[in-house]
């Protein structure tokens, strides 16, 4: 996956005007960060079968009036004011509008399937959506296939509290009763 911190055609850094006047593009996804525009290629195969079948499974769990979207642009403060989470949880509602804000969040899901993707989601993303009062962040690290870990972050007193890697079927009860099959997450479909 190629990322790449690109600044504003002025020079500066990107404002959120600027950011929203861009021309969609469905080749590359944007974001800001720290006052850039991260320009970030596509995710392979692998990391995007990973979504799918994380949000079959989140969205065959979720309470009634919730649902999981994948790639839907998150409204933050600070200087990464436009991420775009793997996966969201929020309220079904949040179709009718162009992002969903921090403050409607259940969790955000990022999927780390390189060194540098993992360096970002674990540290720059979390510090900015605990920041923003996420109460939950989960990352995904895809990194080895073989070995598929969830790292769950939960706001504690404005700090996230980290729950060390787990595998296999992890169940939680926050945000909600929830079981996620990790192994399930990654290989070719079998029938």
């Amino acid at each position: 996956m190629t990322v790449e911190m690109v600044p504003s055609p002025r020079g500066q850094p990107i404002t959120v005007a600027e950011y929203d006047a861009l021309p969609t593009d469905t080749s590359q996804r944007y974001e800001i960060e720290n006052g850039l525009l991260l320009v970030d290629a596509r995710p392979a195969p692998p990391h995007s079968r990973a979504i799918q079948r994380l949000l079959v499974q989140l969205n065959g769990q979720l309470p009634s009036g919730w649902e999981a979207f994948a790639k839907i642009e998150a409204e933050l403060s600070g200087k990464s004011p436009r991420r775009v989470p793997d996966v969201v949880v929020g309220p079904e509602e949040i179709d009718e509008q162009a992002r969903i804000r921090s403050d409607q969040l259940a969790l955000a899901i990022e999927v780390a399937s390189s060194g540098e993707s993992a360096v970002r989601d674990y540290s720059i993303k979390a510090g900015e959506y605990a920041a923003n009062r996420i109460a939950h962040y989960w990352v995904i690290d895809l990194i080895d296939v073989g070995s598929v870990g969830l790292t769950i972050y939960t706001l504690d007193d404005g700090d996230y509290r980290i729950t060390p890697r787990a595998t296999g079927a992890v169940h939680m009860d926050e945000p909600f009763p929830l079981i996620i099959d990790l192994n399930a997450l990654t290989g070719r479909r079998t029938s």
